[in-house]
């Protein structure tokens, strides 16, 4: 059985961050924090399954829901400071909803514009020191995601669609040198992970990435 916690963090008059803490009742030793596409929410089938699969590895789960394509302030801003406001955003959630927590081990789930705080906690490691990282459709054309995905110190899972825009086969396949690195190109899926035109198929596509996910939890998480 699961409890689940819905909450925002009022970080300042500009930035109020909803969030879902999904805990189980018998308490768990790792938590998934998720981090959203833009347009691509917590609601969307990658993190619904992404979701299962975690509750059944007794993992509880943390959807970070933020809002940044409401937001006037954000949308004003330049890009290297909307980086920064979505970090700030990310750390604060974290932050409060782990301060009385005692979770052993962190699993870090982000899709496309997610992967940018990401990248970012992947280098200040504010509180992901020792975790394991789940990059779905990453931003792998950003300098800045390239090169925290390419030379990560931590176990990583990278799941992209060959037909997605950010799609960069050199890039790509420079992952496979680093052995921490576990790289799956989904054929003929775009950016979220599913064929055009295709329910079916696309329904095939997230099973596989699903798989790969649950595969990846399975063999990092702590019993």
């Amino acid at each position: 059985m699961y409890k689940f916690i819905e909450n925002q963090v009022v970080r300042n008059e500009m930035s109020t961050i909803p969030y879902l803490w999904i805990r189980s009742k018998q308490p768990a030793k790792s938590i998934c924090v998720m981090l959203p596409g833009l347009g691509y929410s917590t609601q969307r089938p990658l993190f619904h399954y992404g979701t299962g699969i975690c509750l059944e590895q007794n993992v509880d789960v943390l959807h970070i829901n933020y809002r940044f394509v409401e937001n006037e302030h954000f949308k004003k801003l330049p890009e290297p400071e909307q980086n920064q406001w979505m970090y700030e955003d990310v750390c604060a959630v974290v932050e409060e909803v782990l301060k009385d927590s005692s979770y052993e081990q962190v699993f870090l789930l982000s899709k496309s514009i997610g992967t940018i705080p990401m990248a970012m906690e992947w280098g200040q490691k504010h509180f992901t020191p020792q975790s394991f990282g789940i990059w779905l459709t990453p931003l792998i054309k950003m300098d800045e995601v390239y090169q925290a995905l390419l030379k990560t110190q931590l176990p990583s899972l990278c799941i992209i669609g060959d037909q997605d825009h950010h799609f960069v086969e050199e890039r790509i396949s420079s992952l496979k040198n680093n052995p921490l690195i576990e790289t799956v190109v989904v054929p003929n899926t775009d950016h979220s992970l599913e064929v055009n035109g295709d329910v079916l198929e696309s329904i095939d596509a997230i099973k596989e990435v699903m798989k790969s996910i649950g595969d990846f939890v399975r063999n990092h998480r702590i019993i």
